[in-house]
């Protein structure tokens, strides 16, 4: 029996688990029980930003695992403050709460929504259509795809969902009652879409308009993943409030909300709290990631190469524009769009030593960590293009 169908003995069927048992990682692969070698072009859904045994994150680790493991938010840690610096200055922000994951992030933003619009009148909140903030209830309710609301209603009341990148449709719905509006500049479970210039002008025009808070979902495209810090910074705008997570934690649970300082007093002692957010051990990660980001001069690094992924994937499309509809992204969050249901053709990548991940039904999403190299980038390719030319 193996690692998989034990599995199913003990956990919910929830997952779709691809057939891989992953023994060790290293750099830019992983490697299964038999030893075998797999080029990760999905890094743990974009959360392992420098890879695997990345030396900076583990001595960082293995420091504070001298320390301790856990304090509670009843006490601050040097580790904890080094890193908030250093996230604030990096994002453009004042103030922040540390979370565990993207999805307790955006719930807290969601309380501080609430209650600034309840002092207000404003009661609705705006969402675009295929996006993914999350699975707990109130970020679910602003997931707007059916796929995953439908189960569970009725959702948070008040909630709006609007096609995106359609700035008429934003313009006709946005109003006195409107206290915010929560958008990805990038979708990516929505297959690695980019907000288009005049939709943010829209966004941009109806936040000074009706006073309305701008929240931007940056879990996944965040910490450097587009070629900027923050997807938002590759537009004329920057959001009142930001949720981060995934790559913040350099594999440990971090997430975080980022706030402008005339936000920084909405919520109140004892009106938000967590027991493990901010964990001393993952913030001693995450400053590692955020340093070695820095200072390795990381974001040239993901332009230059997310610009050669981003070719040598045209460069496929043009050999098979039968099976590739289009190629999009920003830096190493990139995207195929097929002709055909895509969860086939990551089973055929496993075989030949690649992990990739099927997104929209129809769209392979590429999520390499930070580190990979035009060397790894051509590597890939040739797999992705033997299994189309068997296809």
């Amino acid at each position: 029996m193996n690692w998989i169908q034990e599995s199913e003995q003990y956990f919910l069927p929830v997952y779709r688990r691809l057939p891989l048992e992953v023994q060790y990682g290293q750099g830019v692969f992983l490697y299964d029980r038999q030893g075998k070698a797999y080029l990760d072009f999905f890094s743990g859904l974009g959360v392992n930003a420098l890879g695997y045994q990345h030396p900076r994150v583990q001595k960082a680790i293995e420091q504070q695992l001298k320390r301790n493991l856990h304090l509670s938010n009843f006490f601050v840690q040097d580790v904890q403050i080094e890193l908030a610096r250093k996230l604030l200055q990096l994002a453009g922000y004042d103030r922040l709460f540390f979370t565990n994951s993207g999805t307790e992030a955006i719930e807290g933003i969601l309380k501080i929504v609430k209650k600034w619009g309840k002092a207000r009148q404003k009661d609705h909140i705006i969402c675009f259509e295929n996006a993914f903030h999350g699975r707990t209830l109130g970020a679910l309710s602003i997931t707007a795809q059916e796929k995953y609301q439908k189960s569970f209603t009725p959702l948070l009341p008040g909630v709006i969902q609007l096609p995106y990148n359609d700035p008429g449709a934003l313009l006709r719905t946005v109003n006195g009652r409107t206290a915010a509006i929560f958008l990805e500049f990038i979708q990516g479970e929505g297959g690695i879409v980019p907000a288009e210039p005049e939709f943010i002008q829209a966004i941009q025009t109806v936040r000074e308009q009706h006073d309305v808070l701008v929240v931007g979902d940056e879990i996944q495209a965040g910490i450097g993943r587009t070629g900027k810090f923050m997807a938002y910074q590759h537009f004329d705008m920057q959001p009142d409030l930001v949720a981060s997570a995934k790559a913040l934690g350099g594999g440990l649970p971090l997430g975080a909300f980022l706030v402008r300082a005339s936000l920084a007093d909405v919520l109140q002692r004892g009106e938000h709290g967590t027991t493990f957010g901010g964990s001393p051990l993952s913030c001693a990660a995450g400053l590692a990631v955020l340093q070695e980001i820095e200072e390795k001069n990381l974001l040239q690094h993901v332009q230059k190469t997310g610009a050669y992924l981003l070719n040598q994937l045209r460069n496929l499309q043009s050999e098979f524009p039968d099976r590739i509809k289009t190629v999009r992204g920003l830096g190493l969050m990139a995207a195929m769009e097929m002709h055909q249901d895509t969860f086939p053709l990551v089973l055929k990548g496993l075989e030949k030593g690649i992990v990739l991940n099927s997104t929209a039904g129809n769209v392979l999403r590429f999520l390499p960590p930070l580190i990979v190299e035009a060397s790894h980038i051509d590597q890939g390719v040739d797999i992705i293009r033997d299994i189309l030319k068997q296809l």
